[in-house]
């Protein structure tokens, strides 16, 4: 069985090592300067439980190009949201049509944008819970927890979940994905205020107005996914509609909840950030943006997310990277939106 990961970025180099690692056929689809630093110093995969991985630069197939679909049986769909039609269009066009398509995306569209643009093949919405440091494009490093989210699909989703299972992952199989999904779009609402921080997610989290910023986002959401009959599904221990009060704690009470529901390495920071730093778009669109649409929807303001949407893409015009506002001058910035703050 061969592998195809079409996005060898931070979290298709890290799935897609892992197994190669641990002996599978892995093709990487990936920028052409990735190529260059893995195939000049290999790939290492590390995490923070201890895991240490290495492949080595013999073992490497990475491609700059869609011709690295051609014999893959299983293809793992990493891009970033913004590219996941032309993504669609080099799978119909290199792929073959019995390969099993995995999207392992952020975002709740894509999956479905997937099976919508390949008709007759098989496709499943997966979903990845952790994040993932890019270390010079060879050193790849998960900081933080979570088990892997697979859609179900007449049994064919196994093989997927035993070859991911067999390279250390742990996999929940999901008949639906919907709650998942929105469920992730929750915590990754942090994204983008990691982003404009422009420092670890533990120190961010540190910060309790960093915290409340977030606090008042994930209520915004919250309340446009109930009016849309959205119940998302916890992925941690902290039921979503807990997760404001919690952040919204005194810092020292908050390290201590906090402490016993997640783990964060000292090192991770959100992939928005890394886009921040390395000029391209982002994909807050897809996080804020998604809330801001079903506001518009029910007739219901979020100007948080707004304002937070706002600031992302000005950090885009200006790529200068991340505009590294404060958390006190956050906080100032989205209490003055009208809206009724946790």
């Amino acid at each position: 069985m061969q592998i195809a990961v079409f996005g060898a970025g931070s979290i298709g180099c890290y799935l897609g090592g892992c197994l190669a690692a641990r002996g599978a056929t892995v093709h990487f689809i990936g920028r052409p300067k990735v190529k260059e630093a893995i195939e000049r110093r290999g790939l290492t995969l590390t995490d923070w439980q201890g895991r240490k991985d290495q492949v080595f630069i013999d073992d490497i197939n990475f491609y700059t190009s869609p011709e690295g679909l051609y014999a893959a049986d299983i293809i793992f769909v990493t891009v970033k949201g913004t590219g996941t039609q032309e993504a669609a269009t080099s799978i119909k066009q290199h792929a073959k049509k019995s390969a099993l398509i995995v999207s392992f995306q952020n975002g709740i569209r894509n999956g479905q944008l997937l099976k919508d643009s390949l008709p007759g093949r098989d496709v499943l919405t997966g979903m990845v819970p952790f994040n993932v440091i890019n270390d010079n494009n060879s050193h790849f490093h998960c900081g933080t927890e979570g088990k892997l989210c697979l859609e179900t699909l007449h049994g064919k989703e196994k093989c997927v979940a035993d070859t991911l299972t067999k390279a250390g992952f742990s996999v929940e199989l999901k008949d639906d994905m919907t709650e998942i999904q929105w469920g992730k779009l929750l915590l990754n609402l942090n994204n983008s205020i990691n982003a404009l921080a422009g420092i670890p997610l533990l120190d961010e989290l540190q910060d309790r107005n960093y915290r409340r910023v977030l606090a008042g986002s994930i209520s915004e959401a919250l309340a446009v996914m109930a009016a849309e009959g959205i119940t998302p599904q916890r992925l941690g221990k902290l039921v979503p509609t807990l997760i404001p009060k919690v952040l919204n704690l005194p810092t020292w009470l908050f390290q201590i909840v906090a402490r016993a529901m997640l783990t964060i390495d000292p090192k991770a920071k959100s992939s928005m950030q890394e886009d921040l730093t390395l000029g391209r778009m982002t994909e807050v669109d897809l996080l804020n943006g998604e809330i801001i649409l079903l506001a518009q929807k029910h007739g219901m303001q979020v100007p948080i997310n707004e304002k937070i949407t706002a600031l992302i893409k000005d950090a885009e015009k200006a790529a200068n990277g991340s505009p590294k506002i404060t958390g006190k001058s956050l906080w100032d910035a989205v209490s003055a939106q009208k809206s009724a703050l946790p």
